[in-house]
């Protein structure tokens, strides 16, 4: 398993101990399964993978590939450009939104669903996602590119 991020402690300190077993385990699981998405400690989130991106109206920056918080009510893991609600029926004690699935303990997340999402996040890491032309709000595929 690869290395623990520097300010990896220093996110988990203030949670509560439940919380931060769940977190640990989580990103355990994530490096197990997918060792070359590099970890990162950003925004207060646990990151893996990097990914550029171009909306439609030109915007642009860069993103990890897959995110973990841990938030007040749960936990929240953010899969970057993916729809989650194609997992939502196999998750049905998680809240799925746009790009968020919302837990209330790690234990809710099936550990299949985790690996299909973590396969997901390791087809954007290190990749340009360019919708520039695309009419992206109606589900267009953007163009794929190394960044």
């Amino acid at each position: 398993m690869s290395r623990r991020p520097d300010g990896f402690d220093d996110l988990l300190a203030p949670l509560d101990p439940v919380r931060r077993t769940d977190v640990e385990q989580l990103d355990a699981a994530i490096r197990d399964l997918a060792p070359d998405l590099a970890a990162s400690i950003s925004g207060g989130m646990i990151g893996y993978g990097r990914c550029r991106y171009t909306y439609a109206t030109g915007r642009s920056g860069e993103s990890a590939s897959l995110a973990v918080a841990a938030r007040a009510a749960g936990i929240s893991v953010y899969v970057c450009f993916a729809q989650v609600e194609r997992w939502a029926d196999r998750l049905p004690q998680a809240n799925c939104g746009k790009g968020c699935i919302r837990l209330k303990r790690a234990a809710d997340l099936d550990p299949t669903v985790l690996a299909e999402i973590v396969a997901w996040a390791q087809t954007t890491n290190g990749k340009h996602l360019d919708w520039t032309g695309l009419p992206q709000r109606d589900g267009a595929a953007p163009k794929v590119s190394p960044a």
